[in-house]
């Protein structure tokens, strides 16, 4: 199973895009897969379910961080090339899906708002919209990451 599939399978098993995306780079990482998926969740539904930054880039952001953050202040060439590799990503999902916001890509579902969700489910946007991200953002920081990885 590729990435791509493992986090839409995760995704598919209940967890949010936030979770689906780090937890698929968990291993590379050098991470406990439940230590990832826990550190990832309240970035569903774009942070706690307000539908600001979509979970699927939120959970690629913090892989990204894994990849290229810096482990103390002092390295700021760490934090910068985390920095650029983070607007990337944020710009990338932008041009290809319009938005890089929850609310926005989910046509302004309330994700707190049990209609909403309901709604949500009969449009399909989960299939439409969430999975494509989380397969997007996926292969997006896979090619990001240096050799080896």
């Amino acid at each position: 199973m590729d990435r791509v599939e493992k986090a839409l399978s995760i995704h598919k098993g209940g967890s949010s895009c936030s979770q689906a995306v780090f937890t698929a780079f968990a291993s590379d990482l050098g991470l406990d897969e439940g230590i990832a998926h826990r550190l990832s969740g309240g970035l569903g539904g774009g942070m706690g379910r307000l539908g600001y930054s979509c979970g699927a880039i939120t959970g690629g952001v913090l892989a990204l961080s894994m990849i290229y953050g810096s482990e103390s202040g002092a390295d700021q060439d760490a934090k910068m090339r985390t920095y650029e590799e983070v607007s990337r990503l944020f710009a990338a999902m932008e041009a290809a899906h319009g938005s890089s916001q929850c609310r926005v890509l989910l046509e302004g579902a309330d994700l707190w708002n049990a209609e909403d969700r309901e709604a949500m489910k009969a449009k399909g946007l989960s299939d439409k919209v969430c999975n494509v991200l989380i397969a997007d953002v996926v292969r997006h920081v896979e090619a990001r990451m240096p050799k080896g990885k």
